[in-house]
């Protein structure tokens, strides 16, 4: 990954042409691939590198080379998808969907140096997109019950399920998905760009990361609005306020993830602390829940030294 940064940095021909051909190629790989999980690992992966590499770029040299990258990479996929797939609008849906929130955040962070403003000007692109989503995608949901209903029945043909354990759930299940949508996007977003800060500071061979992560700290007005939002999801029966609540549970997990990496930084076992936390995290919704309320409480009770904070 780090090799691939520095290739895209020499220049601007260059950093176009490695942020088109991952996005090309992130395009062709589920045409050819008869495996459809290893297409979804390997998709993944190298949008993930592509947004992460137009992150670093738009970093260390702003947003017109990063535009200018972005630019190479819609022609290739609209070229792409209108001749293999019939759909030549693929390119400027992906352009709005990934490039747009990674150029957005990403310019606020150069502006500001301070992750803390990108994570709340974050916040503020996912409730629009959740607004988005509400208003132009209502019945979002339901679409989503029945195809995956008309999928388990083919599969239940072929294998010995009961009906009523996959029915039962599934709707459950689709619902939460569709009330996650926007925290997954900024966590993901957010993720890339924290990838892209450290990638640039590994780069100009400084440690100064994770100072700057340990600094994060949302402000005092941000954890006020934040806990009205909570509390107005866990009161109203509104699938659009149980959204928002998520996306700013997602952005104060971070905040209390900063707080856990400021105070393990101190202890001699950091490195076994740090690998106990985010395999708890990864595991047990209620440590993502803690953690979050960490970050909330942080504003207020201060869990880290006042010197190391970065108030925003």
């Amino acid at each position: 990954m780090l090799a691939l940064a520095k290739y895209a940095l020499k220049g601007p021909y260059q950093a176009a042409a490695m942020v088109g051909m991952l996005v090309i190629v992130a395009v062709f790989f589920p045409l050819i691939s008869g495996n459809p999980i290893l297409s979804l690992m390997v998709t993944s992966v190298l949008i993930l590198v592509a947004c992460t590499l137009v992150g670093l770029i738009i970093l260390t040299q702003g947003s017109i080379s990063g535009l200018k990258a972005i630019s190479v990479a819609i022609i290739g996929i609209t070229l792409v998808a209108a001749v293999v797939l019939k759909k030549p609008g693929l390119g400027i849906s992906i352009a709005l969907a990934q490039w747009l929130p990674i150029v957005i955040m990403a310019q606020s962070l150069r502006t500001t140096k301070s992750l803390a403003a990108m994570l709340l000007v974050g916040v503020l692109l996912a409730g629009i997109g959740t607004g988005v989503q509400f208003l132009l995608w209502p019945e979002l949901e339901a679409e989503w019950v029945q195809q995956l209903e008309i999928a388990s029945r083919q599969l239940q043909e072929s294998a010995a399920y009961r009906d009523t354990v996959v029915f039962d759930t599934l709707p459950l299940l689709i619902h939460w998905m569709v009330l996650s949508l926007g925290a997954f996007s900024y966590t993901m977003f957010v993720s890339i760009l924290l990838l892209a800060r450290w990638l640039q500071v590994r780069i100009a061979e400084s440690d100064g990361f994770s100072r700057e992560f340990q600094a994060i700290s949302l402000g005092k007005q941000a954890s006020l609005a934040g806990a009205a939002v909570l509390m107005l999801g866990f009161w109203l029966d509104l699938d659009w306020i149980k959204s928002l609540a998520l996306v700013v549970m997602a952005a104060f997990m971070y905040q209390g993830i900063a707080v856990v990496h400021a105070r393990a930084a101190a202890s001699k076992r950091k490195g076994l602390l740090i690998v106990l936390f985010y395999a708890l995290l990864l595991i047990f919704p209620q440590v993502v829940v803690l953690t979050m309320i960490v970050g909330l409480l942080d504003n207020w009770l201060v869990f880290r030294k006042p010197k190391n904070i970065d108030i925003t």
